[in-house]
């Protein structure tokens, strides 16, 4: 989603209307103070929304079609003709801790308030800034093998910056990225994990820049 926090990036409005994270846009009370504190149960069915998600762009010709996609449905029948309830329980709970886990770093990579900030994205000089502006990173310097348990989903702006480089190399370039952001006045926002997750649920319940216009090209785009 290279248009990072923008009307065009898909991923803008992927969790909407349960978790809304757009920041010009007004919460309700149930977006405001219930969603935002049962994310993780709504992240239990994020494998299911990205299927169906998948499924009708297939319909519509926007995505190949795999006899792949028959895996899941196929996989939760076998389930339930040998297990029955339980069956169905099981393959629930593993999901959920898949989608819990991995859905929650996702959103932390993007929904920190520095994400949120419309005036600064709008400003960017360029791009590269503007990818900066739309993405957060934590532990930050951790050696490749023990980020892992991050799905080195830490080292997330180094693969906007650069999509087409190995993820084994994100943990090399990211010192890189700190010091060129240091010599060139560009700010790199970053904090601990800890952090990134309160300022996440705080923007889901709270429209960081509301009556605000986001600009895709924005700055010296």
């Amino acid at each position: 989603h290279m248009y990072t926090n923008t009307p065009w990036d898909n991923h803008f409005v992927g969790t909407a209307p349960w978790l809304v994270t757009d920041p010009t846009v007004k919460r309700n009370w149930v977006q405001k103070y219930i969603m935002p504190y049962v994310n993780p149960f709504i992240l239990s069915f994020g494998l299911y929304g990205n299927y169906m998600a998948h499924l009708v762009e297939v319909c519509k010709g926007n995505e190949v079609i795999s006899p792949w996609k028959l895996l899941l449905p196929l996989e939760m029948c076998a389930m339930a003709y040998r297990w029955g309830l339980r069956g169905i329980a099981l393959m629930y709970a593993s999901h959920a801790i898949l989608g819990i886990y991995y859905f929650t770093m996702a959103l932390m990579n993007h929904n920190a308030e520095n994400c949120m900030d419309v005036k600064k994205r709008n400003a960017s000089q360029d791009w590269g800034e503007a990818q900066l502006h739309a993405s957060a990173d934590w532990s930050v310097g951790m050696p490749f093998w023990a980020a892992g348990v991050y799905l080195w989903l830490n080292f997330h702006t180094v693969h906007h910056l650069f999509p087409m480089v190995d993820f084994s190399h994100h943990h090399a370039i990211q010192r890189i990225l700190i010091k060129t952001c240091e010599e060139f006045g560009v700010e790199y926002v970053v904090g601990s994990p800890v952090t990134i997750y309160k300022e996440m649920i705080k923007t889901f319940a709270t429209p960081m820049s509301l009556m605000q216009e986001i600009m895709v090209y924005g700055g010296g785009i």
